[in-house]
This record gives C-alpha cells, sequence and structure tokens, in this order.
C-alpha cells in the first residue's frame, strides 16, 4: 500500500495518463471535468497523515487493460457460452420442423411456434434481475446455475413426448439461458476500452457460429438417431462448450452494492437510452420470426436438399454480420453503424422474402438477413454500453433485454397465424415483419435525427446539455468509448475516504 512521501500510486498515475493520451474520437466533454477529479485525489493523498494508508495498490485496479490472458479468456468464455445458448435457440426453426412432422404433427405451426417463443422470451425477460446479480456478486455463481439448467433442460426436451412437456421443457432451458446471457453480455467493458467493440464482435460471434452448427447438427444427429438419443448428445456438447465459462468468465471491478430498486427509473429520464429500449422491443417483435420461419421461405424458393438447411444458410449470414459488426463499429461509429443496419434490416425483409425471388435469390434473402440480424444484435449491446456508466452495465443491458422478452413471446405466433392464413406463404407475414421492424428502427433514432434537424435549422450551438452529451456519444467509435464514464468509476473507487 502507498504511504504519505513515497512515489506517486501508479493506478492514479495511469489514469491520469489514460485520460490525456485518448485520442479525439475517444474523448468526452467531460474528461476535463474527470482529469481534476484524479489529481483532487491525489491531492488527498498528499495531504493524508503519515500513518494513514490507502487501499489503492490493494485494489490493483487501472484503466481497462485491452488485452491480456485473463481479459481474452474471459472473450472466449463468453464466445462459447452464446454458440452454446443461442445455437441452441436459433435453431428452434430446424426444431420446430421436425416437431410438426413428429411428435407434434396433430398441432398447429402457430400453435408449435409457442414454444419457441417461450423459451425466447424467458431468455430475455429476468435479464433485469440477473444484471443486477452480476453487478452485484461477478458472473461465476450465475453461469455455473445456468449450465446446470441447461444441461437439466435439454435432458428433459429428450424425454418429452406431448406438447406440454416440451413447452415446459423448452421454457426451463429459456430461464437456463438468461442466467448466462447476461454475464457474457456485460463482462466486456470490464476489460476493454478501446477495442471494446471489437471485443464484444467476437463474443456474439459465438451466437453466430453455434447457430450455423447446432441446426446442422441437429438435422443429421435426428436422421440418424432416434430423437431422444439425438437430444442426449447435444445436452453433452452444450454442457462441454459452458464448462470453461464456469472458470474462466470474471469481472475485473470489484463487486458492489447495485442500486436500490426504486433507482431503476433513472436510467428513462436518459432519452437516448428510453428510446432505445422503447424502439428495440418494438424490433424485436419479430427480429426472430425470419429464424423460426426460414423454411418457409426456403420452400417457396429453394430445392428440397438446399431447403433443408435453410436455418444453417441465415446463421452463416449471422455470423457474417456479428463478426464484421464490431470491426466497423470500432472505424465508423456505434452509433452511425447501429442506426444504418436498424434501417436496412426492414428494407431487406420487404424486398427479398415477400416475392418469389428463385432458388439463387432464396440463398441471398437468408444469407443477407442473417448479416444484418447478426450485425444489429451486435450494436444494440454495443449502443447501450455507450451511454451508460461501467458500473451500470450489467443493470442497463438487462432492463433492455428484459423490456425485449414480452414482444418476442408475441411476434412469431402472429407471423405463424398470418403464414397460415397465406397458405404457406411468407407474404403477410413479410409485411408484418418489415413494418415492425421499420418502426422500431426509427423509434430508437428519434433522439438523433431531432438533434440533426436542429442543427438543420441552424439551431446547433443552442443544443442543451443532454443534447450535447448525446452528440457526444454518437460520435464514439466502441462502447463506452468515452474515458468518462470507465475511469471516473476507476477514480471514484480509488479515492481514500478522507484525509
Amino acid at each position: 500500500m502507498w504511504k504519505h512521501g513515497s512515489e506517486l500510486p501508479h493506478e492514479l498515475d495511469s489514469l491520469l495518463h489514460t485520460v490525456t493520451t485518448l485520442p479525439p474520437h475517444l474523448r468526452h466533454h467531460r474528461d476535463e471535468e474527470l482529469y481534476t477529479i484524479v489529481n483532487d485525489s491525489l491531492t488527498t493523498l498528499r495531504s493524508a497523515p503519515l500513518e494513514r494508508s490507502t487501499t489503492i495498490t490493494t485494489l490493483g485496479l487501472g484503466p481497462p487493460p485491452d488485452g491480456g490472458r485473463e481479459a481474452w479468456l474471459c472473450v472466449l468464455s463468453a464466445f462459447l457460452i452464446l454458440a452454446s445458448v443461442f445455437g441452441f435457440v436459433t435453431s428452434m426453426g430446424q426444431l420446430n420442423a421436425y416437431y410438426l412432422s413428429h411428435q407434434l404433427s396433430g398441432y398447429s405451426k402457430s400453435q408449435v411456434a409457442w414454444i419457441a417463443s417461450c423459451q425466447s422470451t424467458l431468455n430475455f425477460v429476468p435479464s433485469v434481475i440477473w444484471g443486477r446479480v452480476f453487478d452485484a456478486h461477478g458472473p461465476r455463481g450465475l453461469v455455473i446455475s445456468g449450465t446446470v439448467v441447461c444441461f437439466l433442460a435439454l435432458v428433459a426436451v429428450a424425454f418429452s413426448h406431448e406438447y406440454y412437456q416440451f413447452l415446459l421443457a423448452h421454457m426451463l432451458f429459456g430461464i437456463g439461458a438468461s442466467l448466462t446471457y447476461s454475464p457474457a453480455t456485460s463482462v466486456a467493458p470490464h476489460w476493454f476500452l478501446r477495442h471494446r467493440s471489437t471485443a464484444v464482435g467476437i463474443i456474439v460471434c459465438g451466437a453466430g457460429l453455434g447457430g450455423v452448427v447446432y441446426p446442422i447438427m441437429i438435422k443429421q444427429l435426428t436422421d440418424r438417431l432416434a430423437f431422444r438419443d439425438a437430444i442426449l448428445i447435444i445436452a453433452g456438447i452444450t454442457a462441454t462448450l459452458m464448462l470453461p465459462a464456469c472458470i474462466w468468465l470474471r469481472t475485473r471491478l470489484p463487486p458492489h452494492t447495485p442500486p436500490a430498486w426504486r433507482d431503476l427509473g433513472k436510467p428513462w429520464h436518459e432519452k437516448e437510452y428510453a428510446f432505445l429500449v422503447l424502439g428495440a422491443a418494438v424490433f424485436t417483435l419479430n427480429f426472430f420470426t425470419p429464424y423460426f420461419d426460414a423454411p418457409v421461405l426456403a420452400a417457396s424458393n429453394l430445392t428440397p436438399n438446399v431447403a433443408a438447411y435453410a436455418v444453417a444458410l441465415l446463421q452463416t449470414g449471422s455470423f457474417i454480420g456479428r463478426a464484421l459488426a464490431g470491426v466497423l463499429a470500432d472505424k465508423l461509429g456505434v452509433w452511425n453503424l447501429f442506426g444504418s443496419v436498424g434501417l436496412a434490416t426492414p428494407v431487406w425483409i420487404l424486398a427479398t422474402w415477400i416475392p418469389h425471388v428463385g432458388s439463387g435469390g432464396g440463398i441471398v434473402a437468408l444469407l443477407g438477413y442473417g448479416v444484418l440480424s447478426g450485425a444489429w444484435i451486435t450494436l444494440v449491446s454495443a449502443s447501450a454500453a455507450a451511454i451508460s456508466p461501467t458500473r451500470e452495465i450489467g443493470l442497463r443491458l438487462g432492463m433492455l433485454w428484459s423490456a425485449t422478452g414480452p414482444p418476442i413471446l408475441i411476434g412469431p405466433s402472429v407471423s405463424g397465424q398470418l403464414i397460415t392464413s397465406a397458405g404457406g406463404k411468407f407474404t403477410y407475414a413479410g409485411v408484418f415483419c418489415g413494418c415492425t421492424l421499420l418502426a422500431g428502427a426509427l423509434l430508437i433514432m428519434v433522439p438523433h435525427i431531432g438533434n440533426w434537424l436542429r442543427r438543420k435549422r441552424g439551431q446547433g450551438e443552442h443544443l442543451d446539455a443532454d443534447d450535447a452529451d448525446t452528440e457526444d456519444k454518437n460520435r464514439s467509435y466502441a462502447p463506452e468509448t468515452s474515458a468518462s464514464n470507465t475511469v471516473v468509476a476507476l477514480a471514484l473507487l480509488n479515492k481514500p475516504d478522507g484525509p
């Protein structure tokens, strides 16, 4: 521990260095305030009594390392978590087709769609609870519990025969997935600053890769083996992929008491966050519908042999989109890219999923939606982190994902009914999907469109402080790219209690 009269603590010196050396596109207008806070901490240390020691070096905190063994093991662990969990969740299009032709052949497509909808909803709705637990206690307990629950849920799926059994087993998997999803998507900001979008992009690529592998694996195993044996093998593979996170996934900042429940309303007073959550909820109403109904589009355009791999084609595009989004966000700005992808997604659905496009066009339609949806799901987390204090990222992402859960329950089921009404075609469902995606994308961008319109009227110089904050965040090139939120938290953690 550092005592009065010795060299300045390395941690505070690192904080000052981080603030003063950030490139312009990472700067925030409050960085000067941060510099003052850190200098004040140093002044307090110099004036402290000789016998009083601080806990700065005991905490061992400094700016995010942007790399290193522990950081990349966390990224790898989170990658494998999303590969296993979302690989199974987004392969429900493959399982729905199997259920309709085997165990649940007496049920309608809309009824079977409720299984996937309930599973996906429970994946997201509890996130506000698990986000608080993550902020307060770290990820290990959540990940271990989630691994056990997901494994038991898949074993239950393997032994199911009736509709209610499949529904309950998949709902249990959704709960287990939610336990691991918040830690996996919230850990990167603890370890990365300058390259945070790249780290987030790598993590969410796991979902894309799992989405490619799991549908193929499910098809091949169920074609060759009994359903029970096939799902038990998938349960074993899933548990194996989730195991490394039980060992390596951890946070860098120490646990802390999360905000009181009555304080959960504070982020909603920030218009950027409020419109982001509202728009994301509308957008996700039909975000997963093309994943669940990819075989419908394929049946109208592709040969049977190719149509069998429609979900895998869509997931291949998703993997590419996830991989590119993080890298491009580092170069173009996370909010710039997020807004563009959000508007392009409904245009793509309306242009390529409604008309008959032929075999080649069908493949392009699946790959294209995969790329755009994969990029969007990557960037929504990154954009939320960019406007959130580091110590509240788990909570704020939890609230965002909880808000998206109920719409996911509704959209695919309504689309399933529209497909039935259209005689098995995606036409009506495509219009429904395109309109809801467009409405969600526009809602997200309302604060930013408002800023642009005011600038066009020559009122840019009169923007209030909140609008100025928004513009600075829009120019950020990675989640939480401003030094302020990340380093202020560190400075306050390192600040001694008193003279």
